[in-house]
């Protein structure tokens, strides 16, 4: 297992400090791998003796054995080229599409054991009651973001994007209020912008959905709902965009379903509009 994996599997017991902690460490885990547990803990303004406490939740005999697993991860994980290095040298003669399609399959597994459709319906209610949905995606997330936004167009609602520099973002929030949602996407890393974001959404009111992988219970302020699921093997391979694509659609079609009589009329007028128009 890596950090990561014992970290979400430890999620529901970690404290404040803990949290506090795995933020710091997770942060610049270059410089984290050669730091003391003392040393880190006053980086993340916690007791030095929370890095003993927390190596220990997460299954190593101490801060030494955590640290030396980091510093073993990140020189395996210094770039993209070495994280699809390392997934191609586990396929044999050649066969990636065969592994592919293995990986994903595992993957579509653990996500149905990761995200429950209670959770979904949830998330669709959500989506559904707002007055206007404000989609977040920055980097490998825009593709996923774009999707969910065209697909809440054709439903009729109203959607924002919320790409770009900071300051782009913070132009589109001025007019956000108690009654919208936000549906943030964000993966391996904490996106500079969502913290304002989220923080902005709380003090507006406006409810808020996070989709995303391992990172996902380490994020914060965290979202009024999360559905997070890992997107392969390891956090240290290649990282599969089917995973969230697979959440957000089970999002859209769990929409259809519970709210059919608006959809499917939203629907019809949009297939006059197209004819319309072509």
């Amino acid at each position: 297992m890596t950090i990561l994996d014992r970290i979400k599997a430890k999620s529901k017991k970690l404290t404040v400090a803990d949290q506090k902690l795995i933020a710091a460490m997770l942060e610049n885990r270059a410089e984290a791998a050669f730091l003391s547990g003392p040393q880190l803990s006053q980086r993340a303004s916690v007791h030095e003796a929370t890095a003993t406490r927390l190596a220990q939740k997460l299954g190593y005999k101490g801060f030494p054995d955590l640290r030396s697993e980091l510093q073993r991860e990140v020189l395996l994980d210094q770039d993209a080229a070495n994280r699809m290095r390392r997934s191609v040298a586990k396929v044999e003669h050649g066969d990636y599409l065969t592994d592919l399609i293995a990986a994903e399959i595992t993957a579509l597994e653990t996500l149905a054991r990761s995200v429950p459709q209670a959770d979904v319906d949830r998330a669709a209610d959500m989506v559904f009651e707002a007055r206007r949905v404000f989609v977040f995606g920055q980097g490998h997330a825009q593709s996923v973001a774009g999707f969910l936004q065209r697909r809440l167009d054709r439903f009729g609602m109203t959607t924002i994007a919320l790409t770009g520099r900071g300051r782009d973002i913070a132009e589109r929030l001025a007019a956000m209020e108690a009654n919208d949602i936000v549906v943030a996407l964000a993966f391996r890393k904490q996106p500079q912008s969502y913290a304002p974001l989220m923080r902005h959404a709380a003090l507006v009111g406006a409810r808020t959905i996070l989709i995303s992988d391992l990172v996902g219970p380490l994020m914060e302020p965290s979202a009024d709902l999360m559905l997070a699921a890992p997107r392969g093997r390891s956090g240290s391979e290649f990282q599969t965009p089917t995973i969230p694509f697979a959440i957000v659609n089970g999002i859209v079609l769990t929409i259809a379903g519970r709210h059919e009589r608006e959809v499917i009329g939203r629907l019809e007028k949009l297939s006059e509009l197209f004819n319309d128009f072509d």
